[in-house]
């Protein structure tokens, strides 16, 4: 007698090629943002990456031909997980934040992750002039430009008021520098400490 399809004991059903594609892509991209907190920017190899990844680099290379394709996938994939998440997906319109619920989100869900690192890492790398740095540095442009002008507005700023953009500048600048803290800190309070002293500050401005 045939097993059932749908049966429990049948198995899984096959996979189709686009599936496991983007299973490779995916281990790919998060074994490189994993490597480049662990190693730095210098150090990322195909074949380290490979190696962690747990993929052949053959199977690597079929997706990434280049180690820089590798990064700039890498770093697309960790802006887009920003770009759709919270708090950027709220609308303004609907929604408005206070600022110390302004600067929690942003910690929550883009300073305070470990692979932030991996963003620093890439960020300095689009600095060069060569075609890293400018593919790099279209993400990074396009992205900026889109989180500039929702965290203005979901303050109820307005984004043709420049200091309005400058104050959300400083949340990040602060962030960053808080983020950059915890990376060598060896006190895993310390960077909460500094958010709620932060959080003090900024509402008395």
């Amino acid at each position: 007698m045939n097993a059932d399809p749908k049966s429990p004991t049948s198995g899984k059903p096959r996979r189709t090629q686009a599936e496991r594609s983007q299973e490779t892509r995916n281990k790919v991209c998060e074994a490189t943002l994993k490597a480049l907190v662990e190693v730095g920017y210098e150090q990322i190899s195909t074949t380290l990456i490979a190696q962690k990844a747990n993929v052949s680099r053959g199977a690597l290379t079929h997706q990434f031909p280049t180690r820089n394709d590798m990064l700039v996938a890498a770093f697309e994939r960790l802006v887009e997980g920003w770009r759709d998440g919270y708090p950027f997906s709220l609308d303004p319109d609907k929604t408005q934040l206070k600022v110390d619920e302004l600067i929690d989100a942003l910690w929550q869900n883009i300073f305070a992750d470990g692979r932030y690192i991996a963003a620093m890492e890439l960020m300095l790398a689009a600095r060069q002039d060569n075609d890293l740095g400018h593919a790099l540095r279209d993400i990074l442009v396009s992205w900026i430009r889109k989180r500039d002008r929702i965290t203005v507005r979901l303050v109820g700023g307005n984004v043709d008021d420049a200091e309005a953009e400058l104050r959300v500048q400083l949340h990040l600048s602060v962030l960053r520098g808080i983020a950059m803290h915890q990376s060598f800190d060896s006190d895993p309070e310390t960077a909460n400490k500094l958010i709620d002293l932060w959080k003090r500050i900024a509402q008395k401005a």
